[in-house]
């Protein structure tokens, strides 16, 4: 990801209707899991943030213990600094070597990073092992590859997810899948044509670069309904309930005990 589109990400994540939306769900998912898998443990754990980028979600996540991230690009690294402060650890090389010796965690995220390896099985397995028995990860991606558009190519993906082909490749690295479901449903349809219209539609002669979808938020009023509307989700899956289509796609998966 270049440099500048860090820079908008940081800018869009304080204010951009999506950011906000996707962190209501994402935080009140991480808590009801912990809840149900590390009862009594919420600000005594240990957590590992994959592909923290600048900060956003592992800042939420520190209610819940010490939070670590991992990031490889240094814009975001340096991004993630100023939001999170100097003692915020932060690990530098890359899946699924840069996960430091010995590490046991209670939680990991990798929220939106999977898509972005060609071959997630070895990091996979590298996040199993950096559990805890009886840790968890929580993961999300992209769904529906016929959702494909100019942000994936901007943010260097390979693909985008079925929930089966998640469910795999979570059980091929020795996860015991406990959830998934797809979430940004309310707003699937109105998603789903606008991408279908670019691809449909030819690209004009003038286009340049590809760009991400985070640009400006629209005005207040309309990005604070979006974000109501988006974040309103979480009522649904907290309570372990699944949502059959969404742009994007949440898993739950535990590294078993004596695994």
């Amino acid at each position: 990801m270049e440099s500048a589109l860090y820079s908008e990400l940081a800018r869009a994540e304080e204010a951009h209707w999506w950011a906000r939306g996707r962190a209501a769900i994402l935080e009140s998912s991480l808590e009801r899991w912990v809840e149900q898998l590390l009862p009594g443990r919420a600000g005594q754990l240990r957590l590992l943030d994959v592909g923290c980028g600048t900060g956003f979600l592992a800042a939420r996540m520190q209610r819940f213990g010490v939070v670590e991230g991992l990031e490889t690009a240094p814009e975001a690294r340096a991004l993630a600094r100023e939001r999170l402060g100097p003692g915020f650890v932060l690990h530098e090389a890359p899946l699924p070597g840069g996960l430091p010796a010995g590490a046991s965690y209670d939680v990991v995220t990798a929220f939106d990073v999977l898509e972005h390896l060609e071959d997630p099985g070895p990091a996979l397995a590298a996040l199993r092992s950096a559990l805890r028995p009886g840790g968890f990860l929580l993961c999300t991606v992209p769904a529906f590859q016929f959702l494909w558009s100019a942000h994936d190519e901007a943010h260097h993906h390979f693909r985008r997810y079925r929930d089966a082909l998640l469910r795999v490749q979570l059980q091929q690295a020795g996860f015991e899948v406990r959830w998934s479901s797809h979430f940004n449903a309310w707003l699937f349809p109105a998603v789903a044509s606008v991408r279908l219209a670019q691809r449909l539609l030819p690209r004009p002669a003038n286009a340049t670069a590809a760009t991400s979808d985070l640009a400006a938020p629209p005005a207040a009023p309309l990005n604070a309904f979006l974000e109501r509307l988006f974040a309103s989700e979480r009522h649904v899956l907290v309570r372990g309930g699944r949502l059959p289509f969404g742009v994007s796609l949440a898993a739950v998966a535990v590294r078993p005990q004596g695994a």
